[in-house]
């Protein structure tokens, strides 16, 4: 392990024409990035943020102290729920398998991994588990990224319930989440009250791990979130 730990973060893959300021003769060749803001709360806690490029494969786990699956676009419907209609899902095409492979390299090498948004629901899914296809009521994307959408309660005795206490209020930018829970996850955090009507699962673990997931986007909340913190002090050990 490092002495400052190295937490690796997946990201997106764009095209060079997606991305203003990109010379017109780049705009087919690939651009792997990820918000700053990730980096960032992997800084204030203590870590060095490292992007996992789109072409790594599960050996750069071991070279790593810790693992934040990003939020983005939705998991493809084709892996978890083929019979749901797939126009409700923007997904993009390679991510799901490259995250998998990331995911079970930080299994198998039991390093800690902090799941956000999507993260959660690539967590859920690798682990036999579907997805409910849309759930406007918490796509709460027409306000700012850190408005507190709704309450999210924690079941005692969970690591969430450490870091946070029994209940926080949290923004919310998914329109999917947990259907079916796939084996050897522990739902933990449950949707309560605020603007978003129907309860959803919003928090996980694995058993017997050091992975945990939650369904809002704590980067994007002011200040340094304690859930990266817990991140930094897994990969310390």
């Amino acid at each position: 392990m490092s002495e400052i730990p190295l937490i690796g973060i997946t990201g997106r893959r764009k095209k060079g024409s997606d991305v203003n300021g990109v010379l017109a003769v780049q705009g087919e060749l690939d651009i792997d990035l990820f918000f700053t803001n990730y980096g960032r709360q992997v800084s204030l806690a203590g870590g060095i943020p490292i992007l996992i490029p789109r072409d790594a494969n599960s050996e750069v786990v071991s070279k790593l102290d810790g693992i934040v699956l990003s939020g983005g676009a939705d998991v493809d419907p084709k892996i978890h729920s083929p019979e749901e209609d797939p126009s409700l899902s923007n997904f993009e095409p390679g991510r799901d398998i490259h995250e998998f492979e990331i995911l079970a390299g930080a299994i198998e090498n039991d390093v800690p991994v902090l799941g956000i948004c999507r993260g959660l629901q690539v967590i859920n899914v690798h682990a036999g588990g579907t997805l409910f296809q849309d759930i406007p009521d918490h796509a709460n994307i027409n306000k700012p990224c850190d408005d507190r959408h709704h309450k999210v309660s924690f079941g005692e005795d969970s690591i969430l319930s450490r870091i946070y206490g029994s209940e926080i209020e949290v923004n919310s930018l998914h329109h999917q989440a947990i259907n079916k829970i796939g084996k050897g996850i522990k739902v933990v955090g449950w949707s309560s009250g605020g603007e978003a009507t129907e309860d959803v699962i919003e928090a996980i673990e694995i058993e017997n791990s050091r992975i945990v997931a939650v369904q809002w986007h704590p980067e994007l909340l002011p200040g340094a979130d304690p859930i990266f913190s817990w991140l930094i002090n897994q990969a310390n050990k």
